[in-house]
């Protein structure tokens, strides 16, 4: 009996399970140190093998001769493209954390932080709740789904042994990550705007009433506008989000088409 190796569908497996090992470390929830780097590799391998079939017919014919040189030029390039991946799919994280701090910093939460494993530094407690309300809405609305289908495009577009144009990409992306400041700025309007008012209010009373400790009085008003703005708020996070979100499909495109 005679058993017969495909080297193109193992060359597939081992491609995406690159691609995908990159797109896991930074992956929502996934990225935290408490998750095993064997987790990872654990859910990668079996998940490249299932789109293995998929991405065939997209992948582009074989060399005569493959040598370690050129096989470790391709690991590479298929790092870089799950990198670039990646940096897309965390668009929108980066935005709800960017308008977490903001939002902590007006309430009064700025020195009520919380520890982040993975970074080794300190978080704001309203950016981690936004983060988690964005990690949910980004399996609800499917958008996982969206990044896999781009991950089996990029061999298209990016087929193994060829050189992609990495310059376009990361302009795409440059130019995409300048918005984050203006869509946090857009997720936080509603508490700052509230905020700004209550603080203008309050400058109003102390000059009124001198009598009037601002500290004493402010503080208290000012946390309790803010835990409350923010929960009427949440639509409007949701929208701002899912937005972003819709519009992280069409950056994937932009983004495999200025590989090619």
């Amino acid at each position: 009996m005679v058993l017969g190796l495909d080297t193109r569908l193992v060359l597939c497996v081992a491609i995406l399970a690159l691609r995908l090992a990159v797109l896991l470390a930074m992956a929502p929830l996934m990225d935290d140190r408490s998750v095993p780097l064997l987790w990872r590799l654990a859910v990668a391998v079996p998940l490249a093998w299932a789109l293995a079939p998929a991405a065939l017919p997209h992948l582009a014919a074989l060399p005569v001769a493959l040598s370690w040189p050129l096989l470790a030029l391709e690991a590479v390039n298929s790092l870089i493209v799950g990198a670039l991946l990646t940096f897309a799919m965390n668009l929108v994280f980066a935005l709800v954390r960017f308008a977490g701090a903001i939002v902590g910093m007006q309430v009064g939460f700025a020195i009520v932080n919380a520890y982040d494993p993975q970074t080794d530094s300190q978080i704001s407690i309203i950016g981690h709740f936004y983060y988690l309300l964005a990690v949910l809405l980004f399996f609800a609305l499917d958008a996982h789904h969206g990044v896999l289908r781009a991950l089996v495009s990029s061999l298209a577009v990016a087929p193994p042994f060829s050189t992609p144009d990495y310059g376009a990409a990361s302009l795409i992306l440059l130019q995409a990550y300048s918005q984050v400041f203006a869509l946090g700025l857009q997720a936080a309007a509603p508490v700052v705007l509230v905020l700004l008012l209550a603080s203008a209010a309050m400058g109003v009373i102390v000059k009124t009433a001198p009598q009037i400790h601002v500290l004493v009085v402010g503080f208290p008003v000012q946390i309790a506008a803010g835990v409350f703005v923010l929960g009427a708020s949440l639509l409007h996070f949701q929208g701002v989000v899912t937005r972003a979100l819709s519009s992280t499909g069409d950056l994937l495109e932009r983004l495999l088409a200025a590989l090619t």
